[in-house]
């Protein structure tokens, strides 16, 4: 699901133009990436976690250049559903 299909069905369901869904939408992803930024954790109860984690650095080895590289530490953002969603999906087949 793209963006906007996110917003057609969002509108639709909570009775918005397509405008206000919008807006509300990327107010919710701004607030989102606000908090994650300052490394907080999202809970969304029925849906699952949000979380910055730190990456360690490693090596890696570059096979066009035949050496090895060091792959500095970086923060990624880690998702953890629900045990409701997992078994959601579990039961889809997927």
């Amino acid at each position: 699901m793209n963006k906007a299909r996110l917003v057609n069905e969002l509108s639709t369901q909570l009775s918005l133009t397509k405008n206000e869904t919008e807006e509300r939408l990327v107010h919710l992803i701004d607030l989102m990436c606000q908090e994650l930024k300052q490394q907080n954790t999202i809970q969304i109860p029925g849906l699952g976690q949000f979380e910055t984690r730190e990456r360690a650095s490693y090596i890696a080895y570059n096979p066009h250049y035949k050496k090895k590289m060091r792959i500095p530490p970086k923060v990624v953002i880690q998702f953890t559903p629900t045990k409701a969603v997992k078994d959601e999906l579990k039961g889809a087949g997927l």
